[in-house]
């Protein structure tokens, strides 16, 4: 089979190659699975240039790419389930996790620290084909298309760090308009959010915004360069627009003064869900008496999808209407493109990039045929 694999520990094209690789065997309790689309995510990004933070967790050579969709090949011995068939359109979380840890057992699967994640400490979907296990599958409704299907993976980050409170009626701040960041504010405006705020670096970013909210003709979008304008400034307009403060504030750039910007607007017992990573190891909050303790907030860290609340609710939203599909800004029918997809994906020409191992209109028709067997199932 065709992959992308992270060949050497090098930056760029000098450490990925694409090449022929082993079909792998499923194991008696996984499934094999055949790509029918695969995103490139910012950890794709780290691995291909070979960053620092990432070193530690890929030995190459290694197949990386973990947001994906695909049909049911084959299934294991033991993997046989009630729901599952081949040919079915699925997907899969690729955090594995060990399932005897305190936090398993207490429904915290998701900070497992034995987690490993498919697609960077083991072989991910940057390929033809790819083994799970049979646990984390997920089966998929047709009514969600492949571009979509391909990153369920980042909307469920999305989806986790707008859903630990309840967004309707509340102003939300949105921190670093990226790809996980736009999908944040398509769930706040679909769950019915009273006004959106959007902190930015680049005018491409807010430009984006501001084409998202007309065409969904949704009126009460504010956007802030963040770069552009004083801190202070922006603090003093948002007070103005919310009658005080923001409801929620959703943390999506990792950058401290991004970070110390959320706290500064956020109202008195608003909340702040954390998701972006900073660049170092150490965040200054500036003012901790006065914007934490006095502000009495409440501050979440997100990380991963809860296991699997987060995928229910992350499916039932799309059932409902949430529309994403917008996002996808680059598709390629080969993962022989994938140097040309990353490089749109660094120059951020495109918020999410798509793969088509098969094409896009064969995954398409492979999603038909999966309707036609769940119906004659």
């Amino acid at each position: 089979m065709q992959a992308v694999v992270k060949s050497a520990p090098l930056d760029g094209d000098a450490g990925t190659a694409i090449r022929d690789c082993p079909i792998p065997e499923p194991g008696p309790d996984e499934i094999l699975i055949r790509v029918g689309a695969v995103a490139i995510c910012g950890t794709d990004k780290h691995i291909y240039h070979w960053d620092p933070s990432i070193r530690d967790s890929v030995r190459p050579p290694r197949i990386y790419g973990h947001e994906f969709c695909g049909f049911v090949e084959q299934i294991g011995e033991r993997a046989h389930r009630q729901n599952l068939q081949v040919g079915d359109y699925v997907s899969a979380e690729m955090h594995v996790v060990c399932g005897e840890c305190q936090q398993c057992r207490s429904g915290n699967g998701h900070i497992c620290a034995r987690t490993r994640i498919y697609g960077l400490h083991e072989d991910g979907a940057f390929a033809e084909f790819v083994k799970v296990p049979a646990s984390n599958v997920i089966p998929l409704d047709p009514s969600i298309p492949p571009r979509v299907g391909a990153f369920l993976d980042a909307l469920g980050n999305a989806v986790h760090a707008t859903q630990v409170v309840d967004l309707a009626g509340k102003s939300v701040a949105i921190m670093g308009f990226g790809p996980i960041g736009a999908m944040a504010a398509a769930i706040a405006e679909h769950c019915g959010a009273s006004e959106i705020i959007i902190g930015d670096v680049t005018e491409h970013a807010l430009e984006t915004a501001r084409r998202w909210a007309a065409g969904r003709k949704f009126a009460n979008l504010h956007e802030f360069n963040v770069r552009a304008q004083p801190a202070a400034a922006i603090h003093k307009k948002v007070e103005e627009i919310t009658d005080g403060g923001v409801d929620v504030v959703l943390e999506m750039s990792g950058a401290p003064s991004a970070i110390n910007l959320g706290l500064k607007i956020v109202r008195m017992g608003g909340f702040l869900s954390l998701l972006g990573l900073p660049a170092g190891h150490a965040v200054t909050i500036d003012d901790y008496t006065r914007n934490v303790i006095f502000k009495g907030v409440t501050m979440q860290g997100i990380i991963g999808r809860r296991m699997y609340s987060t995928w229910h609710r992350m499916l039932a939203l799309l059932h409902s209407g949430l529309d994403v599909e917008w996002v996808v800004q680059g598709t390629y029918d080969s993962l022989s493109d994938f140097p040309l997809g990353m490089a749109s994906f660094d120059r951020h020409e495109a918020l999410k990039v798509v793969l088509f191992p098969e094409g896009e209109e064969k995954a398409i028709q492979r999603v038909a045929a999966s309707q036609g067997l769940a119906r004659s199932a």
